[in-house]
């Protein structure tokens, strides 16, 4: 009986390790990109800005541009990533838009700010 339950405990100690090994993500090469993709993978909020403002590119040219396995790099931190509602918070601002409208009463038109 002991035997049958040391098979079994081996067995599930393999299997979890092997599971866990499954979703460790390694970077293939060492280009801005890829760097964004694993910056965003950690779910490093802060070495994600930094990631974002020394690679040069916008935040916005990095969601329309940026692929990580094929996907774009929404989808693939959503898909993969830790701490993902942080990282696509600084990823996609699509939604925080602001309309600023000047309401002083003159005799020329309102002045419409729209900022992204």
């Amino acid at each position: 009986m002991t035997v049958k339950k040391l098979v079994l405990t081996i067995f599930m100690v393999g299997a979890i390790s092997t599971m866990s090994q499954a979703n460790e993500m390694v970077a293939a090469d060492d280009s801005n990109f890829t760097q964004l993709c694993m910056t965003a993978l950690v779910g490093n909020r802060a070495a994600m800005h930094n990631n974002i403002k020394s690679s040069g590119y916008s935040k916005l040219f990095i969601v329309n541009n940026v692929q990580c396995n094929g996907v774009s790099i929404l989808a693939f931190v959503q898909q993969h990533g830790k701490n993902s509602a942080a990282m696509l918070r600084i990823l996609d601002r699509s939604e925080h838009r602001a309309c600023i409208k000047d309401i002083k009463k003159n005799n020329r038109a309102s002045n419409i700010v729209v900022v992204k």
